[in-house]
Parts: C-alpha cells; sequence; structure tokens
C-alpha cells in the first residue's frame, strides 16, 4: 500500500440480511467533528483517519457498505470499546491472546469463538484467514505494511486505528466512537462517551479549589535512562486534574521524556508520591533493580503506587487494555490516592499501593 497517496477504501463488507440498506447505514451522522480527538473525524458519511500511522502525511477515508460480522483486532485498547458497545460476539480473531485481560474475552478464546492469529505483535496470515473476518482493525507503528498489503491483497478490507496518537486522555477515549461508526451503534458510543465526558469533568471540579497540591514523579530507570512523561502528556494532565503537582509539568512535551538518575534524583527526591513504576510490583523490586531508589522520600515514606492492581494470570495488565478507555475511573483512582478525604468511598480500580 503506498503510504505516500491519499486515497479512500470502500469496504464493502459481507452481512447477513439484518443489515441496513446503504441509505439508512449511520443516516443521522452524515458529519462528525470529535470533541477531544484529532487523529479521526467522520465527514459526508466516511470514516476519515487524519494520521494512521506515526509520520503520515495524509488521511485515509473509509466508506461502509453493511455492518461488520466478524472482525479481527490487533491491540489489546480496541476490546475495551467492542466490550462497552456489547460487540464482542462480532470478534473472531486476535493477535497475542497471552496479554488479554478481559474475562469474556478470554471465555470465548477458550470456547474456540475467538482464535489466536499471530503472536507478539505479529499477525500470521494463514491463521487470519482462517479465521474469515470481513474487516481487521489494525495499528501500525510504521513498520507493518508487508503484512497489511498482503491482508489487503487477499480480499479482506483494514481500517487503521490511531487511537495511540492521541495527546488527551479524553482524546483516545472518543475512539469509542470509531468503533460505534464502524458497526452502526454511534449513538450509543456518543452516550457512552458523553457520560464518560460528565463523570470525569464532575471529578475534575472536586480538586479545583484544593488548598494543597502534592508533588509527584513517575517512571523508573532503565540502564542509565529513565523514562518519564513530558509535562503535556495525558499522564501529567491525569495528575493535575486529580490536584497533583506534577515536578514536570511545566514542561512542553506530550511525549516521554528521558532523563538521567541523577538529573530525577534532584528534582524529584522530596516528592510526596511517585506514582507508576512500570512493572515493579514491590518495593523489594524496585531495591533490585536500583538500591538508589531508597534516596526518594516517597520510597522512604512508603507513598509508591503502581497501576497493577489488577493483573491477568499471564502477567497481563488491565490498566494497558482498559483504562485508556476508561479515563474517568483512573482520575478517580488518581483522586483517591492524593486527596483520600475527596473521595472516602472510592475503591481503587487500577491503582495500589507498593509495599
Amino acid at each position: 500500500m503506498n503510504k505516500c497517496l491519499t486515497f479512500i477504501c470502500f469496504c464493502v463488507l459481507l452481512g447477513c440480511e439484518k443489515n441496513k440498506p446503504v441509505d439508512q447505514f449511520q443516516e443521522n451522522i452524515s458529519s462528525q467533528s470529535m470533541d477531544f480527538a484529532t487523529k479521526f473525524n467522520i465527514q459526508e458519511d466516511q470514516l476519515k483517519v487524519i494520521e494512521p500511522w506515526p509520520g503520515a502525511t495524509s488521511a485515509i477515508e473509509y466508506k461502509f457498505e453493511k455492518i461488520p460480522e466478524r472482525v479481527v483486532v490487533t491491540s489489546t485498547t480496541h476490546l475495551p470499546y467492542l466490550e462497552l458497545l456489547g460487540l464482542e460476539d462480532k470478534l473472531v480473531g486476535f493477535v497475542g491472546t497471552n496479554n488479554i485481560y478481559s474475562e469474556k474475552i478470554k471465555a470465548k478464546l477458550k470456547s474456540g469463538q475467538i482464535i489466536e492469529v499471530g503472536m507478539h505483535g505479529k499477525i500470521n496470515l494463514e491463521l487470519l484467514l482462517a479465521s474469515q473476518p470481513d474487516l481487521v482493525i489494525a495499528f501500525d507503528l510504521g513498520g507493518e505494511s508487508s503484512i497489511l498489503d498482503k491482508i489487503t491483497e487477499a480480499g479482506i478490507p483494514i481500517v487503521y486505528n490511531s487511537d495511540f496518537l492521541e495527546e488527551k486522555a479524553l482524546g483516545r477515549a472518543e475512539w469509542i466512537k470509531f468503533f460505534g461508526y464502524i458497526f452502526d451503534e454511534f449513538n450509543l458510543a456518543d452516550s457512552i462517551f458523553n457520560g464518560m465526558v460528565e463523570r470525569y469533568n464532575q471529578l475534575k471540579n472536586l480538586t479545583q479549589n484544593v488548598k494543597e497540591r502534592p508533588s509527584v514523579f513517575s517512571g523508573v530507570v532503565y540502564g542509565d535512562t529513565w523514562f518519564l512523561p513530558g509535562g503535556k502528556n495525558w499522564s501529567a494532565q491525569f495528575i493535575k486534574d486529580a490536584g497533583g503537582s506534577y515536578i514536570w509539568g511545566g514542561n512542553i512535551s506530550s511525549g516521554w521524556l528521558e532523563l538521567s538518575f541523577e538529573t530525577v534524583l534532584d528534582r524529584a527526591r522530596e516528592a510526596q508520591f511517585w506514582i507508576g513504576v512500570a512493572s515493579i510490583n514491590t518495593r523489594a523490586e524496585l531495591m533490585a533493580q536500583d538500591s538508589r531508589y531508597e534516596l526518594f522520600e516517597a520510597y522512604q515514606e512508603q507513598r509508591i503506587y503502581n497501576y497493577n492492581k489488577r493483573i491477568g494470570e499471564n502477567g497481563g495488565f488491565d490498566f494497558f487494555e482498559s483504562a485508556y478507555a476508561r479515563p474517568d475511573i483512573v482520575l478517580a483512582d488518581l483522586i483517591r490516592i492524593l486527596h483520600p478525604e475527596l473521595l472516602p468511598n472510592h475503591m481503587t480500580y487500577y491503582f495500589q499501593k507498593i509495599l
């Protein structure tokens, strides 16, 4: 597929008799601008993915004539949108099933309703064809075009999902409308998202007049480099909305910073909270990785929290599967950590203290 060309993909999808005629499909949403998402929209009854992969210079537009009945998705982050919309029965294939947390999806895997069509993020064309999908929803980090081209050549339509390029948490969550449009459930998706935004804003308003904003830092060191969110990253925005003060909040990067251990220690030594420590589950594991962690006040005072409360039997973190679709729950968790008096009855869903 020539990524230098702008083109329109007309996906004529096979379906059963209950599929709606073309003139009724998504009849009420001829044009929709998204409220927060910047990487897709709907224009004149076409789904437009504005930046289908990192660095893409042209958009791809899709028009659907029938509702897909058998779909393959390629990221665990796609699964919660299908579940929220009640569409999990349409899923017939997935790449890398070991990382799935969802009990519903795992049950369908066990029963054979869903098959594994690849491993370690790599699609196996033979297995994918065996699942007989009428649509593949794929993501491309820039090096997947070869196998995706082969899928297209086999006559299976592909729709690119680039939700991971969104810079705002609510922008990424708004991709539920992307799935809603494809499966003719846009109104339901819109309703679910609006409710999520309302809850998010209600939670955010709780912290607007807090007298103290606890200082927060994040991340861990790998080798000689400490990776942590930039000041405009969605993670930093969560901390701000939760009533915290992110140590690098003044940084203008929306990506991730790569700093030395000494730089982080110099600025975050006395930070009150350390939130987000990758795959670390205990303070002992932190010390085993680098004994210098004990120099941080947050370590000494046992104020370290991680998103590891929900881990599957194969090690998959539910945070990395469903949290992108539920920013309201993430925000509630962080408020409970930083300002427990504001949400005394909330039991954290994704986060827990590292002991």
